[in-house]
Parts: C-alpha cells; sequence; structure tokens
C-alpha cells in the first residue's frame, strides 16, 4: 500500500469511523501533505520512518521549509499531532509495527489572548450596513457571528429549519466543531435583523430545493471564503485602519457576556467547547482589565 492509500484509508476512518468534520479532516490532510513533502525531499518510506526523521522534520518545517511561510509553534504543534494520529492509526491497522512519535513531546506553545471588540464597534459595524439585500444578509451575517457567537463555517451550513423565530427564539447548530450540535438563544436584536433578512431572502435566485440561511447573489449556500472579503470591506467603511476577521465576534460574544457576569460555565455551552480550559482563555481578557482598572488609581 502506498502513502496516498493509506492516506485514504485515513480519511476514511476520520470521517465514518471518529465521525470528524469535514474541515478538521481537511486540515489533517493538509498537514499530511507537509510531512509528504519531507518524506519526498529526503527519500524516506513513509512506513520506515523511525522517530529521528519525526524529529528532523519538525525541525525543518519549524524553519519554514515545506509551507508557503514560516508556521506558528502552535502549527507546528498540530502538525505533530497529526502525524501522530496518522501513524497510530497504520499501527493499529497493521500497516506499521510502531508508531515513531511515541516519545517525541509536542512544541512549547504560547496561548494568544484572543482579541475582541466593544459592543459599541459591533454596533457602529452593523449600522454602517447600507439597506440593499446584500446589505440585510451581510448584517445578518455579522449578527449571528457575534450575538449567537457562531463560527463562519457554522453560519455557512445554517439551514432555515435551524432557526426557531417563534416563541423561545434559538439558533440550533447542527454538528459544530468536534461534531457536538447545540443550541444559542436569540435576543431581540438579532431576531429583527434576521427577520428583516429573511423577509427580502426571496429576491435572491433561490432554488426552491435550497434551504441555507444565507445564499450568494446567485442563489448558492454562501462559502466561507467570501465572508471574510466582504466584512474587510464594510469595516473600512467605519473603520479604515481596522482589519477585523471574522472570528474576532465570536470572542466578542465570550468575552462581552463573561464581562457582563455570565458563567465560565454557561459561555463554555454557547460556545460548544468540549473542555472548559479552551473557553477559560476569555478569563484572561477580564483578568488584564482588572488589572488595568486598578491602575487607574496610580499616581
Amino acid at each position: 500500500m502506498n502513502f496516498n492509500e493509506s492516506i485514504e484509508r485515513f480519511k476514511e476512518n476520520m470521517e465514518f469511523v471518529r465521525n470528524m468534520s469535514s474541515n478538521t479532516i481537511g486540515a489533517y490532510l493538509s498537514d499530511l501533505r507537509h510531512f509528504e513533502c519531507f518524506l519526498s525531499n529526503h527519500d524516506v518510506d513513509y512506513t520506515e520512518v523511525k522517530r529521528r526523521d519525526i524529529e528532523l522534520f519538525v525541525k525543518e518545517y519549524s524553519q519554514g521549509k515545506y509551507s508557503k511561510k514560516r508556521p506558528s509553534a502552535t502549527t507546528v504543534a498540530r502538525n505533530l499531532s497529526t502525524i501522530r494520529s496518522f501513524y497510530t492509526f497504520l499501527y493499529i491497522s497493521g500497516i506499521v509495527g510502531k508508531v515513531p512519535t511515541e516519545l517525541i513531546k509536542n512544541p512549547k506553545t504560547r496561548r494568544r489572548i484572543p482579541d475582541y471588540i466593544s459592543h459599541d464597534e459591533v454596533m457602529e459595524i452593523l449600522s454602517s450596513f447600507r439597506e440593499t439585500n446584500l446589505g440585510k444578509r451581510n448584517r445578518a451575517i455579522v449578527a449571528t457571528m457575534y450575538f449567537c457567537g457562531l463560527r463562519v463555517s457554522e453560519v455557512c451550513k445554517l439551514r432555515l429549519g435551524d432557526l426557531r423565530l417563534g416563541s423561545s427564539p434559538a439558533v440550533r447548530v447542527m454538528s459544530g466543531k468536534g461534531n457536538r450540535d447545540r443550541e444559542v438563544p436569540m435576543n431581540d436584536q438579532v431576531l429583527s435583523i434576521l427577520r428583516d433578512y429573511l423577509s427580502i431572502r426571496k429576491d435572491f435566485p433561490v432554488d426552491e430545493f435550497e434551504d441555507h440561511v444565507f445564499v450568494g447573489t446567485r442563489g448558492e449556500p454562501m462559502a466561507r471564503n467570501v465572508i471574510p472579503k466582504v466584512l474587510n470591506t464594510q469595516v473600512k467603511v467605519v473603520y479604515p485602519d481596522k482589519r477585523i476577521h471574522p472570528h474576532l465576534f465570536r470572542h466578542s460574544f465570550a468575552t462581552q457576556l463573561l464581562q457582563k457576569g455570565a458563567s465560565i460555565k454557561t459561555v463554555q455551552e454557547l460556545l460548544g467547547h468540549a473542555n472548559l480550559s479552551t473557553t477559560s482563555i476569555y478569563l484572561h481578557i477580564t483578568d488584564r482589565e482588572k488589572r488595568a482598572a486598578v491602575q487607574l488609581l496610580s499616581d
């Protein structure tokens, strides 16, 4: 069995056995292509890989080989984790006799404190959208990311049946990251903005069988790579010097909930995090603000 055939079997295992999301599978496969470049460069058979080969790959990849730019320590650690998962699968499948990553430790990484923007800044951005069909759609996308804490991929996958607009309004996120479903209540602001968009959604050339909430100008489901472009074009209208990525609205959602007294457990459930430790990074922001507040009393 050659390398590509093993990758295909690994992909099937991730998809059908481990039930991983398509985004996660795509990231794993991309990581393995970096490793494939290394194997080709050093003329190493993937079934004969030793610990020293993995260590050499980590060293060279950290220096910027096999990728367009020098990766961060977090990216290097993720690549190593992918290789570890791949060889664990190969070992269980009987393709290799040993997992070469067994004694290799992940490189130390620094947890970055997420950036966020204020509620007033978000409202300024929302109010800047024009009252056109595209403007109403784009405003609804931003509002859903901010008021419901959704990822870009989750926004793109939303179906009309995932929205409950009557009593106890909420958005149902089906198979979010890690294939975890969750339900996020909607407040009056996002509900009003969504209803405004849905009232003109029929004006897009949408096929009668297309049930994605957000559609493009040809009636197709919104692609996740379109949203950052749309967003940055709009943000420049209000904040010419700022570059705002879509995930910033999710960060702002979590940060502001904690600032206003929501429990970290509640925020974890709303974000769909599997581990509380992932959510706890937002506490560092509030700690930083507390320290800054105390400094106001300094001479």
